[in-house]
């Protein structure tokens, strides 16, 4: 692992992977980008630089609480494009990372290459989430389907002053739903990614003071071509966010990985590194392994 320095002193960790372009990968969770594994396979064709977000993994916690706000994570990005000292920098994020991402990318658009959203959540934009149900019904054979539609239940009633506890207890028996299948593979990411969540961060990570709004607005002098991935059986966050959030970017378009979820490089990772090598210019067009829709402004 290798240190540097956020703007308010936090320091930060981030591992080296692979060869080839860089490719920096901007966690979920929040929790130890460990999770991340190396995408399916994708460290084989460039550099990712995986780094833990301030109170997860490896980094430090910052001293004021917060300091979690995903415009504040956002500014660790930057932080880290001046430790690598490169001009712009391509980046993949996913999940709640897909937020601080796009912070960053409204906050110095003139610093991002090519943006990668996999999994974005309908919380963002305040639509696109209309589909989870049916992408959930459509599992109904499946052994865990009773377990996690009572999960389902419970996280309608949560109201916003719940406790992160009890959030998170009913998200984790939720699980089951944000893969595309519950193999032994599956069950063993999904065990170990949920023992590095970290509640305290998750807990400040919306107390933005402008809100997504500011956000959303500044996404327009984002120049960058901009890939969103949605896993076709994310039960989540969703297919049809996918076309929301793209529909936020001068020049993005939006693909669906068929057979996966909230976790695509762990379900179908040769489609998922398919799909983001095509679109980083790294081979031709993708094959008919995954779906695909497109969505454009401008």
């Amino acid at each position: 692992m290798t240190e540097f320095t956020a703007f308010d002193g936090t320091r930060l960790s981030y591992e080296t992977l692979g060869s080839g372009p860089v490719l920096v990968l901007v966690p979920g969770g929040p929790r130890d980008s460990v999770y991340l594994e190396d995408l399916g396979g994708l460290s084989e064709h460039f550099t990712l630089i995986r780094y833990d977000a301030r109170g997860t993994g490896a980094s430090q916690a910052p001293a004021e609480p917060g300091a979690y706000a995903y415009p504040v994570l956002a500014e660790d990005i930057e932080a880290l494009r001046r430790e690598l000292g490169e001009q712009t920098l391509d980046l993949l994020a996913h999940s709640s990372g897909t937020v601080v991402a796009q912070a960053y990318a409204a906050a110095h658009p003139e610093r991002v290459g090519r943006l990668v959203l996999v999994g974005p959540g309908p919380d963002m934009y305040g639509a696109g989430g209309g589909d989870i149900p049916e992408i959930l019904g459509r599992r109904g054979d499946e052994v865990w389907f009773a377990e996690v539609s009572q999960a389902a239940r419970e996280l309608v009633a949560l109201g916003p002053d719940s406790p992160p506890e009890q959030v998170f207890d009913v998200l984790s028996r939720y699980t089951p739903a944000g893969y595309g299948r519950w193999d032994e593979r599956q069950r063993a990411h999904a065990e170990a990614q949920l023992a590095t969540f970290s509640l305290t961060a998750w807990s400040g990570f919306w107390a933005a003071e402008s809100g997504p709004k500011a956000v959303l607005d500044g996404l327009a002098a984002v120049k960058g071509p901009v890939l969103v991935v949605t896993g076709e059986r994310d039960a989540l966050t969703g297919v049809a966010v996918g076309d929301v959030a793209a529909g936020h970017f001068p020049d993005a378009r939006h693909v669906t990985v068929a057979g996966a979820g909230h976790f695509p490089w762990v379900d179908a990772p040769d489609a998922f590194v398919t799909a983001i090598r095509e679109f980083l210019g790294d081979q031709p067009p993708i094959s008919s392994g995954e779906k695909s829709s497109t969505s454009t402004k401008g």
